[in-house]
């Protein structure tokens, strides 16, 4: 097993006993919920964790028969909405959608952090894998990822990438390849996304790694040029770009996920009634095409002590390679 991927649901899933989909939910939960619920999101409006959230929040509304409110509580790498549901009743109103970020690595960059993901949240459901995807200037001179490190290698310390901001997930996916590839290059962090691959676009820097899904208009406009995707396996919506391990990183595999979690203490029958319902909005095939359109992957659901198991590995993969960076947030 990988121990490099955020993506690794299927054995997970494996080991998570049969979902059961019919009747009213499960026992001590039949009362839930008997009025709105509040799913709170750590990003600003507009981006895909907001799409991703609406789109669930209508489905549970169908699901569970109350309102599901989107809440946008962007700020401090998604902290302050984490604070926010952390401090919540646990009595299954109040939710998040959370990525690994929040639930994974946030206590590992960011001094004196007010909420433990691991003792402050209850496992919930996991929702949605996003594949990553190295980019470059399309007008320039790489066309492989081979091309990069044998630039990378001939210019040592003078190339430059982009991250979306030190301690994403998309920054680290870059230094393990890095460290992988066997060569250098400065780390030069922006404000999100946009301002990223601007930095590319513009020749200020000269490769990203970023999600497929943040990616895709500049890549189909022809200002964005993937070299490598960062998946075991090729993404459907770039299905001619190569993975990072066919081009040479053998066993490179890094994605990031987001899944939905509730305050600790939330009744264990209520978490069961909604990982049932989010389960059955991630077999609607409307909900599937329309993020699998995006770039993001639906991945097999977990239960969730499995969903659990899952990000208490993940904190055990990245804490030494954050450690041995001296990565901090600050």
């Amino acid at each position: 097993m990988d121990r490099r991927s955020f993506s690794r649901w299927g054995a997970a899933a494996a080991l998570a006993p049969a979902l059961v989909l019919a009747g009213t939910g499960p026992a001590g939960a039949q009362g839930y919920p008997d009025k709105p619920i509040r799913l709170v999101v750590p990003y600003a409006p507009g981006g895909i964790a907001d799409t991703l959230a609406r789109r669930l929040a209508d489905a549970l509304r169908n699901s569970l028969h109350q309102p599901v409110v989107v809440e946008n509580k962007p700020g401090a790498n998604t902290a302050i909405g984490a604070i926010q549901v952390a401090s919540a009743p646990a009595d299954g109103y109040t939710l998040l959608l959370a990525t690994a970020g929040t639930a994974v690595l946030n206590p590992m960059l960011i001094p004196n952090l007010r909420y433990n993901p691991a003792t402050d949240f209850t496992a919930v459901a996991n929702v949605a894998v996003t594949p990553l995807v190295l980019t470059v200037n399309a007008n320039g001179p790489v066309q492989t990822l081979a091309d990069l490190v044998r630039l990378a290698k001939a210019e040592p310390g003078k190339l430059a990438y982009a991250s979306p901001g030190t301690g994403s997930s998309t920054h680290l996916a870059m230094e393990i390849l890095l460290a992988e590839a066997g060569i250098s290059m400065i780390h030069v962090p922006f404000a999100g996304s946009a301002p990223s691959m601007n930095s590319v676009l513009a020749g200020d820097t000269q490769a990203s790694i970023d999600s497929v899904a943040s990616t895709a208009a500049l890549i189909k406009g022809g200002k964005l040029r993937p070299i490598a995707v960062t998946t075991r396996e090729r993404v459907a919506v770039l299905p001619q770009v190569p993975t990072v391990a066919e081009s040479g990183v053998a066993g490179y595999n890094v994605s990031t996920w987001y899944g939905v979690l509730a305050p600790a203490g939330t009744p264990a029958a209520v978490v069961e009634r909604l990982n049932q319902a989010i389960v059955q909005a991630q077999a609607e095939k409307p909900f599937r095409e329309q993020f699998e359109a995006l770039g993001l992957v639906i991945p097999p659901p977990l239960k969730p002590a499995a969903f659990n198991d899952y990000m208490q590995a993940e904190r055990a993969v990245w804490g030494p390679l954050i450690q041995a960076k001296n990565i901090r947030i600050e």
